[in-house]
């Protein structure tokens, strides 16, 4: 038997035959006159046709009426509908059968929607797991498993527990905001850049903007092994390029690393040490990979995209029932190989981050109480000093009034952490680290 595997993520649905990957497919839907284009194509033809764009029908999978509806659209079932079809036309004559892979936000009456969606589209469902679940059931962990993923429009945490089974044990949403919010802020950044170094503004025009979107998710992806940051553009025979600096594209992530950073916190005790599972989705995020590393108690591990798919495809007999009644398979039977040996966090913050600027700390920063001109040093009336040494990094207080950090009144001097945020009055700066 070939099997199909549909891993639901609307910021890429994966699609894979046995393992191996057949299609990756945004959740986009475009009306195009009477024609609907999805996935890919709907993504390429959002900003040229944006009056009738969707991409909130997988993370809003319900039957309610939706603005700008027609008779053949009436809600996001609808788009859903057609977007699953146009993934199932691309493996219906390879798969026998097809494993689900569903997020953790997904509640029975969105699970019933999607089977009945899928038995509309003659998909042969024979499972539905957990992708988290999915995911960590190749992984070597600790006793506590974290799982951080982003869609277009949420970013999620998940809790396992990998004792007797493995086992989805607790979710949150960390922010309503996800990869689509963040695409559109660096693409802002980027045009800004363009404005300020050449005074083209790539976004004047709807080609050029789709032009600048189409680009923008691989060129953040490849950040990391890029030896440039430069953003090129070619249009019309014509090549645009920028510099974009890491602390430009960080200060458009705020205030998302420190609701992530916070969110893991909570859900790591001080006596226990925690696998965190970072999604291959946050690849090429400045910055964020440096301030994960620094959360003590916490071995992260960064994802393949193919991670998920694979731990389906081995324990697919488990997730498969005998009985044939599909169920929501959130424990799997199995103990993944446990990690014994602490790994040592070497990184700290690095800059402070206030509104859209990131300000480096140096060798000492002495903070000013005055945010007129957003941050500032002020020797002679400074409200604190922070500071490095070795690994770490300081606060000293010199006036605790009106000085909070993490939400407590500074009284003394501490450590602080990428994530972290020192408070002054009504102004709140949030620590974070860059290469």
């Amino acid at each position: 038997m070939t099997l199909g595997i549909i891993e639901l993520n609307d910021s890429g649905i994966q699609v894979a035959v046995d393992g191996d990957l057949v299609a990756t497919s945004p959740g986009y839907a475009v009306l195009d006159g009477e024609k609907l284009l999805v996935g890919n194509e709907g993504a390429q033809f959002s900003r040229l046709l944006p009056t009738w764009t969707n991409n909130r029908f997988w993370n809003q999978l319900n039957t309610d009426p939706i603005p700008n509806a027609t008779g053949a659209v009436r809600h996001h079932a609808d788009l859903a509908f057609a977007h699953l079809e146009s993934l199932w036309e691309q493996i219906k004559d390879s798969a026998d059968q097809v494993i689900f892979l569903v997020p953790g936000f997904y509640d029975r009456s969105n699970l019933g929607l999607l089977l009945g969606m899928a038995k509309e589209c003659n998909i042969p469902t024979a499972g539905i797991v957990d992708t988290s679940l999915a995911t960590a059931s190749e992984q070597a962990l600790r006793e506590t498993v974290l799982h951080l993923d982003i869609h277009l429009h949420r970013i999620t945490l998940t809790r396992l527990a990998n004792t007797a089974n493995l086992s989805r044990t607790d979710f949150t949403t960390v922010s309503e905001s996800g990869i689509f919010t963040l695409w559109d802020r660096w693409a802002n950044v980027i045009a800004n850049q363009f404005i300020q170094s050449s005074r083209y503004d790539p976004m004047h025009e709807a080609g050029s903007e789709q032009a600048l979107y189409n680009q923008l998710p691989g060129w953040i992806t490849n950040l990391e092994t890029s030896r440039s940051n430069s953003f090129n553009l070619d249009l019309d025979n014509i090549s645009h390029s920028v510099a974009i600096s890491a602390e430009q594209l960080m200060a458009a992530c705020t205030p998302l690393y420190p609701q992530i950073v916070q969110s893991i916190r909570n859900q790591v005790r001080g006596d226990e040490t925690a696998t965190l599972l970072m999604s291959h989705r946050f690849r090429g995020f400045p910055g964020l990979k440096d301030s994960l590393n620094l959360l003590e108690n916490v071995d992260v591990v960064e994802l393949t995209p193919e991670q998920a798919i694979q731990g389906a495809l081995t324990h697919a007999e488990k997730i498969i029932p005998g009985s044939g009644t599909i169920t929501h398979v959130v424990n799997l039977p199995i103990t993944a190989t446990k990690v014994v040996d602490d790994i040592v966090k070497t990184r700290r913050a690095t800059h402070m981050l206030y509104e859209n600027h990131a300000v480096s700390i140096g060798q000492s920063f002495k903070l000013s109480a005055d945010f007129s001109n957003g941050v500032k040093q002020d020797l002679s009336a400074r409200i604190c000093t922070i500071y490095p040494r070795g690994a770490e990094l300081y606060i000293d207080i010199h006036s605790a009034e009106n000085l909070w950090i993490n939400d407590a009144p500074a009284t003394e001097q501490a450590s602080l952490q990428p994530g972290d945020i020192i408070r002054v009055g009504d102004h709140s700066i949030t620590l974070i680290s860059s290469s």
